[in-house]
C-alpha cells in the first residue's frame, strides 16, 4: 500500500478505535446519568466536527482516485457526509439556542 494510503487508513482507523475505546463505553455504561442539556451541543457539535474532517478526507481522495468512476463515488459520499455534517450543526445550533439563558448568545 502507498505510505500516503497507508498513512490516511491509519489515521481514519485510530479515529475509529479511539472512540470505541473512550467515548462510546461512557456513553454505554449502566447507571450513568443523562448527557445534561447544556452539554448536548458542545457533543453535536464535535459529531459535525469528525464528519467534517470525514467529508475533507473524501474531497482529497477524489482528487488521487486512478479512475473517473472511482473519484465519482468519493465526490458522493463527501456530499452525503456534507449534508450529513449540516444536519448535525443545525441540531447543534437549535439545541444550544433551546438551553441558553435568555439575552446570552447561542452561537456555539
Amino acid at each position: 500500500m502507498d505510505s500516503g494510503v497507508r498513512a490516511m487508513v491509519e489515521a481514519v482507523g485510530e479515529a475509529q478505535r479511539q472512540l470505541r475505546e473512550n467515548a462510546l463505553p461512557k456513553v454505554r455504561e449502566t447507571g450513568r446519568e443523562r448527557i445534561p442539556e447544556a452539554e448536548e451541543a458542545k457533543l453535536l457539535g464535535a459529531l459535525a466536527g469528525l464528519v467534517e474532517a470525514v467529508v475533507d478526507l473524501a474531497d482529497a481522495a477524489s482528487d488521487r482516485t486512478t479512475t473517473r468512476d472511482s473519484g465519482t463515488v468519493y465526490v458522493k459520499a463527501g456530499r452525503r457526509l456534507r449534508d450529513q455534517a449540516r444536519y448535525l450543526r443545525d441540531d447543534e445550533r437549535q439545541v444550544a439556542a433551546r438551553v441558553a439563558p435568555a439575552g446570552s448568545s447561542t452561537t456555539p
